[in-house]
């Protein structure tokens, strides 16, 4: 009983550090590529030509894999620009000017291999087999094993919403004159929008960022609200900041068994690892060449990246050599 107790009690220890790890990767593949997509845009003084708040609808699909070899139901990129083209003022008059619903908003996405894998296809080749259909022949990432779907069946859901289309001139930094429309702003109802697109006023000017290789391509600000930054550091760099500061601690432990090092070597080893090199310089400098969201931000982050070394190197380096 009291092995049973302590397996269930070093997995239950183990699950929390994983998970939080999972979590941290999950929260990173969300949340680095977007910063990293717009690292390298470029700033330029933007003047605005024209501010249009323009109604719409903002569609989504739900979709799910059926084994449907000609399905009769229209192609949802079609559906879905269609639907999203109607207007909500026109909809509240007319029915049949909306999006579909229930099963008139069922739509093919074309072909699709779903990731259930059939374990008759693991021990019948397909010539013996045909209904089985493995390696499913419409997959394109090296799938070996999994159901044979002709096509993917989806459901658009569609609510109202309003869009915000900006229209910008501004010089490059080639000095030539350049246009840009901007619409990266959705909103669930019209005061909202409205509220956005006074703040940028026809000939009212702002700071914006266009993409070098192609300056038709610009956005109002490569940053983020402060609101994700303390959610990123807080739910998931910090965790795996602590636990990888554990386990540089344990591994030092482990090194160093039977030589004689102390308890304070091996915290300012890990100190100097930690704080020294990895904080500053693997995720503070990494954040200031992949994006900054304001001035003030990216000063601060010049006057911490040296800071945070310091602080790591100098009492550790005391504690080394001028004991």
């Amino acid at each position: 009983m009291a092995d049973c107790f302590e397996t269930v009690f070093y997995i239950a220890f183990l699950s929390v550090p994983l998970g939080v790890l999972a979590f941290f990767c999950y929260e990173a593949s969300l949340f680095i590529p977007t910063i990293a997509r717009h690292y390298n845009y470029i700033p330029a003084r933007m003047t605005v030509l024209q501010m249009d708040v323009l109604p719409g609808h903002c569609c989504h699909l739900a979709c799910f894999c059926d084994e449907v070899d000609n399905p009769s139901a229209e192609n949802c990129d079609a559906m879905r620009r269609r639907s999203e083209a109607l207007s909500p003022v026109i909809c509240s008059t007319n029915t049949s000017a909306c999006p579909p619903t229930g099963s008139a908003a069922v739509c093919n996405a074309g072909p699709f291999c779903c990731d259930s894998c059939n374990a008759t296809c693991l021990v019948i080749p397909p010539a013996v087999a045909p209904s089985c259909k493995c390696p499913c022949p419409k997959c394109s990432g090296g799938c070996s094993c999994c159901r044979h779907v002709e096509a993917r069946l989806c459901r658009l859901f569609c609510n109202p919403c309003f869009r915000t289309a900006i229209s910008v001139a501004f010089h490059d930094r080639h000095g030539t004159p350049r246009t840009a429309n901007i619409s990266s702003y959705v909103a669930d109802n019209a005061v909202d929008a409205q509220h956005y697109a006074n703040d940028f006023l026809q000939n009212s000017t702002f700071m914006g960022f266009y993409k070098p290789s192609d300056p038709s391509i610009a956005h109002t600000s490569r940053g983020f609200p402060v609101h994700r930054w303390v959610a990123f550091v807080f739910l998931a760099a910090l965790p795996f900041f602590l636990i990888g500061v554990a386990l540089t601690a344990l591994l030092i432990v482990f090194c160093t068994l039977g030589t004689g090092y102390s308890g304070k070597t091996v915290f300012w080893t890990t100190w100097l690892i930690w704080v020294g090199i990895i904080w500053p310089f693997l995720i503070l400098l990494l954040i200031l060449e992949l994006s900054y969201p304001t001035a003030r931000a990216k000063t601060a982050l010049r006057v911490l990246i040296p800071l945070i070394a310091c602080i790591g190197w100098f009492p550790s380096l005391y504690y080394f050599f001028a004991r």
